[in-house]
């Protein structure tokens, strides 16, 4: 049974998990059917505690079903999607809504200009701007994978389609201070909005996220990233991204804090009798008019 949710919270998400198939594209095995892979998967993303998870094959969605049953049995939400590389060859990974079924994916998949599910790694024919325009458009969420590698937007100094607006995030294989060195600090300074060159308006998510081909992958540090949302789900994920500076960030950015903190108020008896609040365990607020309660709900935390 799904439980209530109500309040914001940082949700464990792992962006770019591949299907049972997806190895062969690298020329080896995991020596496991399409059942034992999925089954395997389930049990690293439940021990690490993982609420979402991306599926982005390339240019693939043959695998998305089996998978999404599997995990929604057990209260994981599956963002359904694919990894598609544009005309500068660029990699970037599209994710849509819970819902969207299989036949619906293969034709956002035609829509992006990829129709060859057996050759999911040739380019589109659209470049990166008109990706983000399309995907937007579909109702769906893009993100640049792998950066600063080799099929990275930044490697590539695709300028233009980093100032994109409708670029709401980006994956690094590691942190923004892992890249102060010598090599790779121009790129710390973009991903931190300093470079005059690559100036956008509203800064990107940083985000980590591993091309996981065997399950064992997923239970890496870095295969994830924390979301904050309320309840976890495309829309909200989605609208995180608009805040990116507070509610997206790396597993690594947490510290294990163990502190003092009021969970929730229940009264009985008396004129309030019944009354029971649940507090977030990050920022309250009380919002109100004249004798709605405010200052009562105040003085009962202070009495208590």
């Amino acid at each position: 049974m799904n439980e209530p949710h109500t309040s914001a919270r940082f949700w464990k998400c792992a962006l770019q998990v591949n299907p049972a198939g997806y190895i062969s594209c690298r020329g080896i095995s995991h020596g496991m059917t399409e059942e034992e892979y999925n089954r395997k998967l389930l049990e690293i993303a439940i021990e690490n505690r993982i609420k979402i998870i991306g599926l982005a094959d390339h240019g693939n969605v043959d695998g998305v079903d089996a998978i999404r049953c599997l995990m929604n049995e057990h209260d994981i939400i599956v963002f359904p999607g694919f990894e598609i590389a544009t005309t500068e060859k660029a990699h970037f990974v599209c994710l849509f809504a819970e819902n969207t079924d299989k036949s619906q994916l293969n034709r956002y998949l035609g829509a992006l200009g990829l129709t060859d599910s057996q050759n999911g790694i040739w380019p589109s024919n659209l470049g990166g701007n008109d990706l983000l325009a399309k995907v937007e458009e579909l109702g769906g969420f893009v993100y640049a994978a792998h950066a600063t590698n080799e099929s990275g937007i930044l490697r590539q100094k695709l300028v233009h389609v980093w100032q994109n607006p409708l670029l709401k995030a980006v994956q690094i294989p590691a942190t923004p201070e892992d890249l102060k060195n010598p090599a790779e600090d121009a790129y710390r300074q973009i991903l931190l909005n300093k470079n005059h060159d690559y100036k956008r308006e509203m800064p990107v998510g940083i985000i980590n996220a591993e091309d996981v081909a065997v399950p064992e992958e997923l239970a890496r540090q870095r295969a994830s990233c924390l979301i904050k949302m309320t309840a976890p789900c495309f829309a909200s994920f989605k609208l995180a991204f608009q805040d990116p500076e507070s509610r997206v960030r790396l597993n690594s950015d947490v510290l294990e804090n163990h502190y003092s903190r009021i969970e929730s108020l229940k009264i009985t008896g008396g004129y309030l009798d019944g009354v029971h609040i649940n507090f977030s365990g990050h920022l309250n607020a009380v919002i109100g008019g004249r004798g709605t309660g405010k200052s009562t709900l105040l003085e009962c935390i202070r009495y208590v």
